[in-house]
């Protein structure tokens, strides 16, 4: 074949879907980097497709990605080879850990092209998810600089940027504030009736619950279904409209499934079709538990399809969005002279803005390792990307006071951990800090079990722990917080309040360190504190889910 034909021929294969028979010929008649650079991406998109994928295929995928960026460097498809070579090292680390190299290639290739790509979206979303797997917060911000504060038109790529503003320290309330009333013009208005706004008459309210979360026990589950469990049903309809995979086995999803009045799945709808799924329904009182973990369809509530339109729970900040009528937070969360900066009116509830429904298994109660060792344990089981450099700085003043103190940490979520180890390195502690890998843990028992190795857990900020802190105190280990200054930065402080246990509340890093340090040194205080939560916490607004959604059908009635 010459070389046109072979070109051709590979192209209609591709256009066809027959991945196996791209590779073959292209196994047979092409030499890497003599051929044509959209044909070298073409054929590692095909491996990506290939049948009995291994981590050989893996490889050979990313270096066809790798040629087609050296052989355009400054063109189209250049940019086509960066961003594939990015995106799929990243999608395939969480299963090989040897692509790790192309990561850091990636890296390199990024900084090079910048001068060539700057401002090109297709670009820039690639450079958002390498620093970000990267845990490169300083080159993620200016970014999310550039981003925000260029021509970029995408909704999606600018929410997420407004959602990684939350992990940054010099991230402002006002800043985020302003930020979402611009970014709500990118969002359109959806196609929707008229709504009646004046009283209902209905003897049982419509209310709707919205979320792309509603499987594989997400920590969303386990929130929402004791509180639609205790509502009171001669007040309410409950709906769940669910952009999550329909799973039949999954025992969360079916749970909750139970707990509704009516389930809708909706993964496979388009927004406007959902709008209108929403409105034949009658929803009076719609709940979003998205904000911008999910941009793709949190558009819906920037549009009015409901007479009240809620924000709670998922996403612990303000949207921007003018039909956001009110954000659910708790008198720890948002103090009365910040309100002016979250759109919507602040729906106070009486003592916490959430509740935990517990687990299953029997609780029993967690000896401190301490007991039984001189080391003392510190953990933090937050996602890796809440560790900013000011957690870091101030867990490495912790481990620098006695080398028999020990740090585990386990994110929630995949990413290039290198960076955390170079930072404590640096310090002298990395000897100290011990790394566990996500899948090991699968089981939410195991993940459990995994605080009976911890004396003390360690909140992260400005960013907090909000599942992982309610799961530690379960177990009966203490979490010690940092008072922080928007509702996301204050979500530890008004949770160990609401179990009394204020002493875990700094005010500072200072007395952030003081605090453990004056821990690790007073055992018998310890365990007096592992104790009380053992006793007591159960029985807290933390998860007394029965109070709570007693609290939580008030409020929404009062509206």
């Amino acid at each position: 074949m010459i070389s046109e034909n072979i070109d051709k021929k590979i192209t209609d294969l591709f256009l066809k879907k027959k991945y196996d028979e791209v590779i073959k010929i292209s196994k047979e008649y092409t030499i890497p980097y003599k051929r044509n650079p959209s044909l070298a991406n073409l054929i590692g998109i095909s491996i990506l497709y290939s049948k009995n994928f291994t981590e050989n295929d893996a490889k050979s995928a990313l270096d066809c990605f790798v040629e087609t960026y050296e052989n355009d460097k400054i063109g189209e498809h250049g940019l086509n080879g960066i961003y594939h070579l990015i995106t799929v090292s990243i999608q395939l680390f969480k299963e090989y850990k040897s692509v790790q190299v192309y990561t850091s290639l990636s890296k390199k290739y990024y900084l090079e092209a910048e001068k060539n790509f700057e401002g090109n979206d297709k670009f820039l979303t690639a450079g958002y998810l390498l620093f970000k797997h990267l845990l490169d917060h300083k080159k993620l911000k200016k970014i999310i600089d550039q981003i925000l504060n260029g021509n970029s038109q995408s909704k999606i790529l600018r929410s997420w940027c407004l959602m990684f503003g939350n992990y940054l320290s010099d991230w402002s309330q006002k800043n985020h504030y302003d930020q979402t009333i611009l970014n709500s013009k990118y969002f359109p208005k959806l196609i929707s009736k008229k709504i009646n706004k004046k009283k209902f008459d209905d003897n049982r309210i419509n209310l709707g619950f919205v979320s792309a979360d509603f499987n594989y026990n997400h920590s969303t589950t386990f929130f929402i279904k004791n509180t639609i469990k205790h509502m009171n049903k001669d007040k309410f309809n409950i709906f769940i409209f669910s952009f999550a995979k329909k799973i039949d086995q999954d025992k969360s999803q079916n749970e909750l499934r139970e707990l509704a009045d009516y389930w809708f799945d909706l993964e496979n709808q388009q927004n406007q079709d959902v709008v209108n799924i929403i409105q034949e329904n009658n929803i009076k009182i719609l709940v979003d538990m998205m904000g911008f973990t999910c941009p793709e369809r949190i558009e819906i509530f920037n549009s009015r399809i409901s007479p009240i339109q809620i924000s709670w729970l998922a996403y612990c900040n303000t949207l921007g969005f003018e039909t956001i009528d009110y954000i659910i937070a708790d008198k720890n969360l948002i103090l009365d002279k910040e309100e002016k900066l979250y759109s919507g009116k602040i729906l106070k509830l009486p003592e916490i803005w959430n509740a935990h429904s517990g687990f299953d298994f029997k609780r029993q109660y967690n000896q401190s390792p301490l007991s039984e060792s001189s080391d003392f344990t510190f953990g933090s089981f937050n996602n890796f990307q809440k560790i900013s450099e000011e957690t870091l700085n101030t867990w490495s003043k912790i481990l620098k006071e006695s080398s028999k103190f020990k740090l585990i940490l386990k994110s929630s979520d995949l990413c290039d951990n290198t960076s955390l180890f170079n930072y404590f390195k640096k310090e002298k502690v990395e000897r100290q800090v011990q790394f566990l890998e996500k899948k090991n843990f699968k089981n939410k028992e195991d993940h459990l079990n995994l605080y009976k190795n911890i004396d003390l857990a360690l909140d992260t900020f400005p960013y907090n722990g909000v599942t992982t802190t309610f799961e530690a105190l379960w177990m009966n280990v203490p979490v010690l917080v940092l008072r922080g200054h928007n509702f996301n930065s204050r979500c530890g402080e008004s949770i160990m309040k609401n179990c009394n246990l204020d002493y875990f509340i700094a005010s500072n890093t200072d007395e952030y360190v003081e605090k453990a340090i004056f821990l690790t040194k007073n055992k018998k205080k310890l365990q007096e504190y592992r104790h009380f939560l053992f006793e007591n916490v159960l029985s807290s607004p933390l998860f007394n889910t029965q109070k709570f959604s007693k609290n939580f059908s008030d409020a929404l009635l009062k509206l």
